[in-house]
């Protein structure tokens, strides 16, 4: 065997550093080609806002990141937010993230270069952050550069990463997958991983950092590392799984530590069922299904694939995972899966072991597929996991990795070809997975419908004194209740402009101080306009996609109570009535 020597070795290292630089300027500038975020104007807007009511959790995300630069969203504190939950202080404690320091940090990048600019940059840098983690684990794994290179662009760019995009930047965080599977792949053959090793100490800061990522990714890194524990028990002894307990003690140490408020609020004030509200049908709706793979998305730029998509979707009975679909492999992560699925036929008939990647790619779909392990475990009330199509970008990592390290020992001579096919791999890669470009009408749709917002709430805050109090109709829980029309979180918009409002949408529902709004559906209008005016509140807020007549009755009852002075948004979906409070309120009963 040949000795490499540190020189080579460092000299290699240095490599492979230049090349990565290249690789995230590259996905860098080729995400900012499919968005078209060239000036500093388009940076201003928002990737989505409004045009999509499938992309409505996007308000949410900017409400956080808005409360992360305020300086009220943070991981070692309860999560209370003075502007939301009037007239009393919203609280977030209910409802556990482990994405926090994420958030933390878009926040406090939103004080410097403002909200919108702050969560464009975190969504590019997701997939910046996915190539770089793809083209490391490539490496560590043996893959040629070139190879792990073109791997890791088609990783970047999955359908998944753009299928979830801002709206579940904690979902597109994928990054750390590849790294994941790496550690995986080193507990599982040979003698595993042994304490006081260098992949050891590798493996156990992949597991904090997965322990502070999603929680769908924490909990498959967890199975597959007690999976590769109880293997090497059986093979060498109960003490060869000690090293897997302590990769998932530190994951779930991590994931403990991001949620204690969560813990202790619940501790301190009990426990709230209503909170986050799972059934089992969301298993079978949102769960992975082996067609959702192979189905291209309807908005394919290759028109046959896009039709045979847009009929799919008339065709179902179950959602396609989520919306839009988010599981498709592409021509390049299905190619790479028939691949490694010949391959592995190929040794079932010569009786050879099995790669692993296969067996990974086995138990996902055993755990993952509609009507498997998670839904038996839901049918038993273990609920938490409902949208396991999430794991079809580990299923997509798995063969990539696969297919870039079989790639790496075919010999092509001039080396010049090998080159050519990966970047022809990469741009077919691009041209089939991404959505279509951005162009410069729905950048300037985005825009206006910001713009409207933004005038809205700036002339809510030019008629109201400092810290008045708005009621927001048509009433909604928070979070993930919807109302007929209105997204879940669509009374976040005002919020994210505000700078010395309050309003009575955003705090964690199934706690007593949130149920008086809903105690007014009941009553007349004079009565509800009485209450509010008694507990101080200085304007309703009224959404008119909430109303089936666009709420022209609410609006003229209010004009003959004289309460006729009113604001209207720039699109007309938003109008501002003013009240007059009392300059004695009171509290509603709960608080």
């Amino acid at each position: 065997m040949t000795k490499v020597s540190a020189t080579e070795t460092g000299t290699a290292f240095r490599a492979d550093l230049l090349r990565a630089a290249l690789l995230a300027l590259l996905v860098g500038l080729i995400w900012c080609a499919l968005y078209d975020r060239w000036s500093v104007e388009s940076w201003q807007t928002p990737l989505t806002y409004l045009s999509d009511p499938v992309k409505a959790d996007v308000l949410s995300l900017l409400a956080t990141v808005k409360a992360a630069r305020d300086g009220h969203f943070s991981p070692f504190q309860f999560t209370n937010i003075p502007e939301l939950g009037a007239p009393g202080v919203a609280n977030w404690d209910d409802y556990p993230t482990t994405e926090k320091p994420l958030l933390c940090a878009m926040g406090l990048l939103a004080g410097t270069i403002g909200l919108f600019p702050a969560v464009n940059f975190a969504v590019m840098f997701g997939q910046v952050l996915a190539a770089l983690s793809f083209y490391a684990a490539g490496r560590l794994l043996a893959a040629s550069w070139i190879w792990a290179f073109a791997g890791a662009i088609v990783f970047a760019f999955s359908r998944y990463a753009f299928a979830h995009g801002l709206r579940h930047i904690t979902v597109l965080y994928y990054w750390h997958v590849p790294l994941d599977l790496v550690v995986c792949e080193w507990m599982f053959l040979g003698g595993g991983i042994k304490f006081g090793e260098r992949r050891m100490t590798f493996a156990l800061v992949v597991a904090c950092v997965t322990g502070l990522q999603h929680i769908y990714y924490t909990n498959l890194f967890a199975q597959l590392v007690l999976i590769a524990g109880l293997l090497q028990a059986w093979r060498h002894g109960w003490r060869a799984i000690l090293p897997a307990a302590a990769i998932i003690g530190i994951t779930a140490a991590a994931f403990l530590l991001m949620n204690l408020n969560t813990i202790f609020y619940q501790l301190a004030y009990g426990a709230n069922s209503e909170a986050v509200v799972r059934n089992y049908k969301w298993l079978e709706i949102y769960g992975l299904k082996l067609v959702d793979l192979v189905v291209p998305p309807p908005d394919h730029p290759f028109p046959p694939f896009a039709a045979w998509g847009a009929h799919h979707l008339q065709e179902i009975l179950l959602a396609p995972g989520e919306r839009p679909p988010s599981a498709y492999l592409g021509l390049l992560g299905l190619a790479a899966l028939v691949w490694l699925t010949l391959v592995s036929l190929q040794r079932l008939a010569t009786r050879k072991r099995l790669p692993l990647e296969t067996w990974l790619v086995l138990w996902i779909v055993l755990y993952a597929g509609v009507g498997g392990l998670n839904g038996v475990l839901g049918t038993l009330g273990f609920q938490v996991f409902r949208a396991t199509t999430r794991y079809s970008i580990v299923i997509l990592c798995l063969v990539l990795l696969a297919a870039v390290r079989r790639l790496s020992l075919v010999e092509f001579r001039p080396k010049a070809k090998a080159y050519g096919l990966a970047g022809l791999l990469a741009v077919i890669a691009i041209w089939d997975q991404a959505p279509p470009i951005v162009s410069g009408t729905d950048l300037s749709e985005t825009a206006q419908a910001v713009a409207s917002d933004r005038n809205f709430t700036e002339k809510m805050e030019q008629g109201l004194p400092p810290q008045a109090m708005v009621f927001q109709i048509p009433v909604m829980d928070f979070p993930e209740t919807p109302a007929p029309g209105v997204g879940p979180y669509d009374h976040f918009r005002p919020y994210l402009y505000s700078r010395q409002l309050r309003f009575s949408f955003g705090s964690d529902k199934g706690r007593p101080a949130q149920k008086w709004q809903h105690d007014l559906a009941g009553l007349r209008i004079e009565e509800v306009v009485a209450r509010l005016e008694s507990y101080g509140f200085a304007a309703i807020y009224l959404n008119r996609n909430g109303f089936t007549d666009q709420g022209a009755q609410v609006l003229d009852a209010l004009t003959q109570m004289g309460r006729n002075r009113k604001i209207e948004s720039d699109r007309g979906d938003l109008v501002c009535v003013f009240l007059k409070p009392s300059p004695q309120p009171i509290l509603p009963d709960g608080f």
